[in-house]
């Protein structure tokens, strides 16, 4: 009996101190009452952790104490609470959660390839959200980011604070993702941006600046990441109709004070080389079409599906799009840590493109020239694939496979087409140590693309990609966030040597006080050229061509940044001041070029020598309600000084100018939107400010006709001769737009008018951007 109760005495302490406490509750949206999947909830700074399962349900058991639960998910605000658990008692703590009204509240994940506060980011980064594109009628995402401070896209190509140019449809430096994969042409480093599911959009996050190390070659000016949505608890489904009229262009009057003709779709017939073009009312210059967006979860079955259709007429005489999209999102989530899906999109269509206008006078800006001809027409059928798996344990630790087949073929009737696999594969592991306030993220890659082209000289060309990344995210003292990361690459094209790049990166992130963030970084760039950089050939026209380089060798570079980041709470507004200064220095730049060969004369693919790009740029924005009212802006002013570092002789025999200055760049740059809304009315506005042009290709001035002369029209009224540099005009550029909402805000209609000056002005020298134009939209949500 003795020891029994020896026994018991010993027993009944040890079992009290095993016995554990349970914390569980459901995650929910505080607005819909949607229940929340895999959002995180997190126990201090412990490994200790969760996410909710497939009905927003959480639990943990937890020994006996106080603790700090931190509950977080993409979009919201994050909530901290203070919960005791005691032996043997479960604790039931339900958590609604609102959308972040925060901005730098708002989460990130492209920085460092896990969720991120946008504050503690060590980069420049932006974050779109898709109500912008509904509100503005932006049916394409490059419509979308050139409306970001510092992004400009010329042609289709993006230029991120003046590290690019034009390039005329071959390789790029800012590299464009769609959930965290490249979804770039492979063959030329093209973007396709009517590829992009805008229906489903969940974010777009844009860095500014050299992002090599984490994302490989075509990042060294930036990374465009496109996220998707995916389902809640509650099912959504979007429908969209849009349609755009143009109206006529700004009136132009001769000499004698004539007015002249410049709408070439208010003709009957006009010639072109010679040819009679006779006109009805298809031909005129029009955009119309439909989105549809569904997202919904069956059980542990994730599924988003989307469609569009557009069809769209060129201000630009002969140049249209005819295209229908289709994709499929599929996710099964075997437990709350474990999920595996594929992916697939689909798009077919025709289009011709315009490349250079026949003349600055009147209608001729709007139709092709004799250089060029009736543009050329494209059957293209575009087609995604992508596999992925998703692990994480309950240590810290996350395992992805990521996969995608990305097959393109642009069929064009002039025997320039071409057609391309590409196949890539990324495994990507990550440890999470919360106890240190570390985040240690790995992986490797491999791409390979198959390209067969009559654009490179008929044949078969492989190229391949091999990569391994590594980066560690520390965060100290809850103020101080710092980053480190290395790539090491590996690339080759057939019948070319392979190259092997090293590239490193470095940031830092403090906190002084409650919203000030000061951040710095540094990132090196490479980029490994294109096969169409190094073996296009073919013809634009009789005089010119588009040449081969085999000689094209890659290019290095890096970019640094000191910005703080400064939050400011009134009422119910938040607002968000960022200031930043850059320095960009490229090695070996690679810019198309007017060249002779004994191919003949045209443009080609060169490696120009050093250049480095400086400047300085702010931004303001801000979101939430004033009364009753509720207001979402943001405005950004970016300033640039491009230039060679050694501005020699044949450099300067390229240029259209005698002062040093890189080509197709603006100096200046200003953006800015301004939605409000009250009750069942929005309105809002758009200004955007480009400054001139200053430098492009002296032949390209030179030969294309009335491009010297359109220039020289830009001069300002006050200039003076002896000034060193001709001080020319900008261009503003201002939208308006109107909606009201119906039927208990399930459905909206929208009138926007782009360009509502009628400004006549060109991005890309020799094509002319739309007049004055009128868009209804119609937007259903269920």
């Amino acid at each position: 009996m003795r020891k029994a109760l020896i026994l018991a005495l010993f027993l009944v302490p040890l079992l009290t101190f095993a016995q554990k406490g349970t914390l569980k509750g459901v995650i929910t949206d505080a607005a819909t009452k949607e229940t929340l999947i895999a959002a995180t909830i997190q126990v201090g700074i412990s490994e200790t952790g969760t996410v909710t399962d497939v009905d927003g349900n959480y639990s943990l058991e937890l020994d006996p104490g106080t603790y700090k639960i931190h509950f977080s998910y993409t979009g919201y605000a994050e909530i901290t609470k203070d919960v005791t658990i005691k032996a043997g008692e479960t604790v039931v703590l339900d958590i609604a959660m609102g959308e972040s009204n925060e901005i730098l509240e708002e989460m990130v994940i492209t920085g460092s390839k896990f969720e991120k506060k946008i504050g503690e980011e060590t980069v420049s980064i932006d974050v779109i959200k898709p109500v912008a594109l509904e509100k503005q009628n932006q049916n394409n995402v490059s419509q979308a980011i050139n409306r970001s401070p510092g992004v400009v896209v010329i042609d289709g190509q993006v230029n991120i604070r003046g590290g690019s140019g034009y390039s005329y449809g071959a390789g790029s430096r800012v590299l464009l993702l769609m959930d965290d994969m490249p979804v770039l042409q492979a063959d030329a480093g093209f973007p396709n941006w009517g590829s992009i599911p805008v229906e489903n959009i969940g974010q777009i996050e844009i860095i500014k600046g050299a992002a090599s190390a984490l994302y490989g070659s075509s990042a060294m000016n930036g990374i465009i990441n496109i996220r998707t949505a995916y389902p809640t608890s509650k099912p959504v489904t979007k429908i969209s109709f849009f349609t755009t009229q143009y109206g006529q262009p700004k009136a132009e009057f001769d000499a004698d004070g004539n007015e002249v003709e410049n709408a070439w779709w208010k003709r009957d017939s006009f010639r072109i080389n010679g040819q009679l073009i006779d006109l009805n009312e298809s031909d005129r210059p029009y955009e119309a079409g439909f989105s549809v967006g569904h997202r919904q979860k069956f059980g542990k079955y994730d599924m988003v599906i989307g469609a569009m259709g557009l069809s769209n007429q060129s201000i630009n005489y002969g140049g249209y799009e005819r295209r229908i999209r289709y994709n499929m999102l599929n996710r099964y989530r075997i437990n709350e840590r474990n999920s595996i899906g594929v992916n697939f999109n689909l798009q077919v269509g025709r289009s011709q493109t315009f490349f250079l206008w026949k003349g600055f006078n009147g209608v001729d800006k709007y139709l092709p020239g004799d250089l060029t001809g009736i543009p050329t027409t494209t059957k293209s059928y575009r087609v995604l694939i992508d596999p992925f798996w998703n692990y994480s344990d309950t240590k810290g630790n996350s395992h992805k496979i990521l996969g995608r087949y990305y097959k393109v073929s642009n069929d064009n009737n002039n025997n320039q087409g071409n057609f391309s696999d590409y196949f890539y594969g990324e495994y990507q592991y990550q440890r999470h140590i919360d106890k240190i306030g570390m985040v240690v993220s790995g992986g490797f890659v491999s791409s390979f693309t198959t390209v067969d082209a009559e654009l490179y000289g008929g044949g078969t060309l492989k190229g391949r990609n091999l990569a391994g990344y590594a980066q560690v995210d520390q965060k100290l003292f809850d103020k101080l966030n710092l980053a480190v990361g290395f790539r090491f690459e590996s690339n080759k094209i057939s019948n070319t040597e392979s190259q092997t790049k090293p590239v490193f990166r470095a940031g830092i992130n403090y906190q002084p006080a409650k919203y000030t963030y000061i951040r710095a970084s540094f990132g090196q760039g490479y980029r490994f050229p294109t096969i169409a950089e190094k073996f296009i050939s073919t013809k634009l026209s009789p005089l010119f061509a588009i040449l081969p380089n085999n000689n094209l060798t890659s290019e290095t570079g890096y970019s640094a940044e000191l910005g703080v980041k400064q939050g400011v709470k009134l009422g119910k507004l938040s607002c968000l001041f960022d200031i930043a200064g850059f320095y960009t220095q490229y090695k070996n730049m690679m810019e198309f070029n007017p060249t002779s060969t004994e191919d003949g004369f045209g443009f080609q693919s060169q490696n120009v020598g050093d250049t480095r790009i400086f400047g300085l740029e702010t931004s303001l924005g801000g979101t939430g309600k004033i009364g009753k009212t509720e207001h979402m802006f943001i405005a950004g002013y970016t300033y640039i000084v491009p230039k060679f570092v050694d501005f020699d002789e044949i450099t300067r025999s390229n240029s259209a100018t005698d002062y040093n200055v890189l080509k197709y760049r603006f100096r200046h740059q200003f953006t800015g939107n301004y939605d409000f809304s009250y009750k069942f009315l929005e309105v809002g506005a758009t200004l955007q400010y480009y400054s001139f042009m200053e430098n492009v290709d002296y032949i390209f001035a030179l030969a294309v006709p009335g491009l010297s002369a359109w220039r020289d029209s830009k001069l300002k009224d006050n200039y003076e001769d002896k000034k060193p540099q001709k001080q020319h005009k900008g261009d503003l550029i201002m939208d308006a737009r109107i909606g009201f909402k119906f039927s208990q805000d399930h459905g909206k209609i929208s009138l926007v008018v782009k360009n509502i000056t009628n400004r006549t002005y060109s991005i890309r020298p020799a094509m002319m951007e739309a007049p004055v134009n009128y868009s209804v939209r119609l937007d259903f949500n269920f």
